[in-house]
């Protein structure tokens, strides 16, 4: 057995949680990235801790900025099998830490392909990892494939989908994601509150949106700390949403610390309870 594949034992913790908006190639262990890198003499930073700094949005900026880190670590995991199924494996062993009982993590099988290695082959490695994460941890981790262009396909096929949408862009993007794309679920969506017709519409139809709190605000999503963020308006409107991380190596926060974040914001157990029942009723 591979000595990345010696860990812990999850029985004695117990899984309570879920999360449906974590992605994978934004949640990969910071140690791993550099035990590779160093591994393969690719240079990230002049030392481990320097380079765990790099990764994390300290300050609230922009979507491109935020995300920038991922482009400087892909190209160590990218087109590499033993590479793609650890990090898979180890999202499920950094789940159970989690207390997740259930979790869906998304990821672009092209972003982690090379010449040579086609997407197809990166989709085996992730499935592979997670079916041995998720027997070793006792978790149950779905993934979810990023294929935008595929989405018309996937509703003639009675495939699940979920869009980004209202991000970083206007509301009108939440409404051509239902229209357009055929979207059940809407990453982020905060941006629909500038259309109070279009945000009751989603409510009558229980359209679920994914949200994730420290991410909203690192990413510059939300910026008017003047009025109610959306995810207050979420909970208090009794909305069909979920509290996510997002991009953990980005942000470097558990799930906790999300609902410590929106526990500020003033939201109570109660809230929190409703977003974990969305979630089993989806």
């Amino acid at each position: 057995m591979e000595e990345w594949k010696e860990h812990f034992d999850s029985s004695k913790i117990p899984k309570y949680r879920v999360e449906l908006h974590i992605h994978l190639d934004g949640s990969v262990r910071p140690e791993t990235i550099w035990e590779i890198s160093q591994r393969k003499g690719i240079h990230l930073a002049s030392s481990s801790a320097d380079f765990c700094s790099s990764l994390v949005t300290k300050q609230p900026s922009n979507l491109a900025n935020y995300l920038a880190p991922i482009a400087t670590y892909l190209p160590v995991i990218a087109g590499d099998e033993e590479a793609i199924e650890r990090i898979a494996f180890e999202f499920c062993e950094d789940a159970a830490r989690e207390h997740l009982l259930y979790a869906e993590t998304r990821y672009s099988p092209h972003l982690l392909a090379t010449e040579g290695f086609p997407p197809e082959r990166v989709v085996e490695c992730v499935n592979r990892g997670l079916k041995n994460g998720c027997e070793r941890f006792g978790v149950d981790i779905r993934s979810i494939l990023c294929s935008i262009r595929g989405n018309q396909s996937a509703y003639r096929l009675g495939i699940h989908r979920t869009v980004h949408a209202g991000e970083d862009g206007p509301a009108d993007q939440v409404r051509f994601a239902l229209e357009h794309l055929f979207a059940e679920r809407i990453g982020h969506g905060y941006h629909v509150m500038e259309d109070e017709a279009l945000y009751r519409r989603c409510l009558d139809m229980d359209v679920h949106f994914e949200a994730c709190p420290h991410s909203s605000l690192l990413t510059g999503a939300v910026t008017d700390r003047t009025i109610k963020h959306p995810i207050v308006r979420y909970a208090e409107d009794r909305a069909n949403f979920s509290i996510n991380r997002d991009d953990s190596t980005l942000i470097q926060k558990t799930l906790e610390d999300e609902y410590e974040m929106l526990r500020g914001f003033g939201l109570s157990d109660l809230h929190f309870a409703r977003a974990v029942s969305n979630i089993i009723s989806l």
